[in-house]
């Protein structure tokens, strides 16, 4: 009696079948995108000006190598207010203020596994009409991070930031910081961007903020941030 016989191609095709039952399913996760328009530190003189007070500007992205959809995360930095608008295109007209300060960033997003990944941030004027000089942007805080937590025996911290101003002319920062919110006025016309060896209790939220001054006499701040040492 002669034994059945399996051409090797049909032995390839069950065992491959068998193997991909034996492994899990592949989820990729997101890639962030790179900005393209409003440009990072700079003023938004194009777009459709809709009244004196609004104009309307489209907001461009790099395609993501992986992802599903987009989230613009608009800013308005004079007000420290965050709109999410959904994309799946690589540009979103936007209604914004005339003459106002704003940031963005895009977070691609993953449907299947519910991932995210998000660009930089930019930072941009929105053109209007009769400005004559420009208010600074809000510091960029760089430490410590938004929320961060500190173990018990931290005595100390430092604190950091970066200016940034289209006219090129910050003068000089207050530094805001304590255990109240809002934090009182800690040190006032500092011309670094970095505090050294703050002291700090075990036990303590921290609350601090920056306003950032210009020669013209323009001032802005940041949102209240908040740290914590256990």
């Amino acid at each position: 009696m002669k034994r059945p016989f399996l051409s090797l191609s049909v032995l390839f095709f069950l065992v491959a079948c068998q193997a991909d039952t034996d492994l899990p399913s592949l989820v990729l996760n997101p890639t962030e995108v790179s900005l393209v328009f409003p440009e990072n530190n700079s003023i938004c003189t194009e777009g459709s000006v809709l009244s004196d007070t609004e104009s309307e500007v489209t907001f461009e992205w790099s395609k993501a190598v992986t992802g599903d959809s987009y989230l613009v995360r608009l800013t308005d930095l004079s007000t420290g207010t965050t709109e999410n608008i959904q994309s799946d295109a690589l540009q979103m007209p936007i209604v914004l203020k005339r003459g106002n300060p704003y940031s963005w960033r895009v977070v691609t997003m993953m449907n299947a596994s519910g991932n995210s990944a998000e660009s930089e941030t930019g930072s941009f004027y929105n053109a209007g009409p009769g400005v004559d000089s420009y208010v600074p942007f809000p510091a960029t805080i760089l430490s410590p991070e938004m929320a961060e937590t500190f173990p018990a025996n931290t005595s100390s911290v430092n604190l950091s930031w970066t200016g940034a101003d289209l006219d090129n002319d910050i003068l000089n920062y207050d530094v805001y910081f304590g255990t109240v919110s809002p934090p009182n006025l800690f040190l006032e016309n500092y011309v670094e961007n970095r505090l050294e060896d703050i002291s700090v209790q075990s036990g303590n939220t921290y609350y601090w903020r920056i306003l950032t001054r210009d020669t013209q006499g323009n001032a802005s701040k940041t949102v209240i941030f908040t740290f914590e040492v256990e």
